[in-house]
């Protein structure tokens, strides 16, 4: 039932992942408990002291929470804006149209530099890092993994393992939490902003 809820839109591999994790994360009795306990949580005061800038995002047909919630939510904090997700999932898969937009919208929220975007530190231009290869790191430093990377790069998985393979050469890492850190030191995608 919560599976339908949270991502119509997904597949029968997705569904039966988030079935799996909904069974061993939490007991029958826990899961009803925080339902429960879910209905009588009112943010209101603690949205309208907010003062930091907000993005709320919401799928229009979100099949879990009414859009209009998600509206009412953004017009609680002072300085929210509302972007609406053309999508039918609570949660938003990297394989529907949405996904680029809700990327997009992140990046500039943050200030990272959209992907293909020549600001390249020269600390990795040092280093023999192409420019593709140089988009598939500031997508690594936001800790997507290759299949996503795949799909926001519109390549394939295989390709983006090649290119995260060489990254890991030129970089002289074994670790993507290695890549992860240097690439966050340099400014890269530093999502803690």
């Amino acid at each position: 039932m919560f599976t339908s809820l949270f991502i119509p839109g997904g597949t029968q591999e997705q569904h039966q992942w988030f079935n799996e994790l909904e069974r061993i994360s939490s007991t029958p009795e826990n899961a009803a408990a925080l339902i429960e306990a879910s209905a009588y949580i009112d943010v209101t005061a603690l949205a309208e002291a907010m003062r930091t800038p907000t993005l709320v995002f919401h799928a229009r047909d979100d099949a879990r929470v009414p859009f209009d919630e998600g509206r009412k939510l953004a017009a609680l904090i002072p300085s929210a804006r509302l972007v609406p997700l053309e999508s039918c999932n609570h949660l938003l898969l990297d394989t529907e149209p949405a996904w680029p937009q809700f990327l997009s919208e992140v990046r500039t929220f943050l200030g990272v530099p959209e992907l293909g975007s020549s600001a390249q530190p020269h600390c990795f231009e040092a280093v023999g890092l192409t420019q593709r290869e140089f988009e598939v790191l500031q997508l690594v430093a936001q800790g997507l993994d290759n299949r996503a990377i795949a799909a926001a790069l519109g390549k394939s998985e295989k390709t983006v393992r090649n290119q995260v393979y060489a990254i890991f050469r030129k970089l002289g890492v074994r670790r993507r939490a290695e890549v992860i850190v240097r690439a966050r030191n340099a400014g890269i995608a530093d999502l803690s902003t």
